[in-house]
């Protein structure tokens, strides 16, 4: 594939993901509209939810999730792309849309 060719392509591949995304955000629109309106009944309720799925696993199995959680989070910190990892979901969770 010759480089013009290659950059046609990847002008290609970004058109169509332009689109995808417009076309995501359209048919997304009332959802996020809906938990904008009502963050805090979706907080509580997810929190609730979270309470009751929590108190349904042993306490031997959470205790082992919980430890796995934390070294798993442990070995992305000390990572080198822990830092750019966390930045980059920081920034993600905090733009405006």
């Amino acid at each position: 594939m010759s480089r013009r060719e290659c950059r046609r392509a990847v002008q290609r591949a970004e058109k169509k993901l332009e689109r995808e995304q417009l076309r995501w955000q359209s048919r997304t629109f009332a959802l996020r509209e809906h938990v904008r309106r009502h963050r805090l009944a979706w907080l509580l309720g997810g929190g609730l939810g979270a309470g009751f799925v929590t108190g349904l696993i042993p306490w031997r199995a959470g205790a082992s999730l919980g430890r796995l959680a934390m070294s798993l989070s442990t070995v992305l910190l000390r990572s080198p792309l822990g830092l750019s990892m966390v930045q980059s979901a920081r920034r993600r969770l905090t733009r405006n849309d």
